[in-house]
């Protein structure tokens, strides 16, 4: 070899060690600057239960002395609650509890129905009015409705992320869109992009690629299901789990910096960048076939003029510790404060407040 050539080699080589050095610190200054969320050391505590005198205690029986909050938490272990605020409204039209296992690799969300009942004495009783109710009487939002999802999962979550349309739609054309398999034909005129203003949807069915604006309609879309707002939380459902799998697939998501940027300056979130950043990588290390989604199993009910969803209380007690539940110790039934349908009449676990709405 040549004395040209041999000089030439070792450019070369210096170059793609310094190119390899770079990638290396690269990756060591995001994963450093990447963190998980701070668990409060202050454990949530369930509310004390009140309990008519007449009332006749449930099988199975109340759990002893102490709640599921005197024992530690499972290792590992993170929880969140995800929300997504209608803009006309402010209502939060989509609800999720999260439950990250870090040490399994394996991460459950669990929808609540945004008609589920909510034990207050108020007229109109539905969990997705809290939060802007909070808003308008000068609260946070987030105040009321972590009550809310305490009194629903026996538990406050470690941090929350309230995500609205137009933040949605700047993150899925970050990501450069995704591609999904519309289940049916999608028409309507939808208000929400620029208040006031009419845009048009139409989406054919089929598996296409869709930006921003059309991911919105097919999650934000009311109409066309057989089976109400159980369906649409199914295809909201069935959405996310097809996002995260294409991104899992590639090992990657695009532009996680960024995203989580657009994440931390538009949610309301207790979540700094860099815990969002830890987020998105803790799924992709947990692989497709360990995110699952499930659904408060539910009654439908008419109250006052009203539809709402109940929960099955045994069944959504098992789902609870099955799924979501963060402590060593399970959940209990006084650990709970809703409203369900016993066979024959309506039971509050803490007793019905506001009875007179039941009559």
């Amino acid at each position: 070899m040549s004395r040209k050539n041999s000089g030439k080699s070792k450019i070369l080589l210096w170059v793609l060690s310094t190119i390899a050095v770079l990638m290396i610190a690269a990756v060591l200054a995001y994963s450093l600057w990447e963190q998980p969320p701070e668990i409060a050391e202050e454990e949530p505590v369930a509310e004390t239960p009140v309990l008519p005198e007449e009332t006749v205690a449930p099988t199975p029986e109340p759990m002893p002395e102490g709640t599921a909050f005197d024992s530690g938490r499972q290792d590992g272990v993170y929880t969140i609650l995800l929300a997504g605020v209608d803009l006309m409204s402010g209502s939060t039209d989509t609800i999720l509890v999260g439950k990250l296992d870090t040490v399994r690799h394996t991460m459950n969300f669990v929808s609540i129905p945004r008609d589920m009942l909510i034990n207050v004495d108020w007229e109109v009783r539905k969990i997705n009015s809290v939060y802007i109710g909070s808003k308008n009487a000068g609260g946070t939002g987030i105040d009321s409705l972590s009550i809310h999802i305490r009194r629903t999962v026996g538990f406050v979550p470690d941090c929350y992320a309230i995500l609205d349309i137009n933040t949605f739609i700047n993150v899925i054309d970050e990501l450069g869109g995704v591609d999904y398999d519309v289940p049916f034909e999608m028409e309507y005129d939808y208000w929400d992009v620029n208040p006031g203003e009419r845009t048009r949807i139409y989406l054919a069915p089929g598996y296409q690629h869709l930006d921003g604006l059309h991911a919105m309609a097919v999650v934000r879309n009311r109409y066309g299901y057989i089976t109400g707002d159980f369906g649409r939380m199914e295809v909201q459902q069935d959405f996310m789990r097809s996002c995260i799998e294409q991104f899992i697939n590639a090992g990657t998501i695009p532009h996680a910096g960024a995203i989580a940027e657009i994440l931390a300056e538009n949610l309301d979130t207790d979540l700094s960048a860099a815990n969002i950043a830890w987020f998105m990588r803790q799924a992709l290390l947990c692989g497709t076939e360990n995110i699952h989604f499930s659904s408060m199993p539910a009654d439908d009910c008419e109250l006052m003029g009203y539809s709402y969803a109940l929960p099955k209380i045994y069944e959504w007690i098992d789902m609870i510790n099955e799924q979501l539940n963060p402590y060593e110790d399970p959940i209990g039934y006084y650990s709970l404060n809703v409203v369900y349908w016993d066979g024959s009449s309506y039971k509050g676990t803490v007793g019905l407040d506001g009875d007179w709405y039941y009559q």
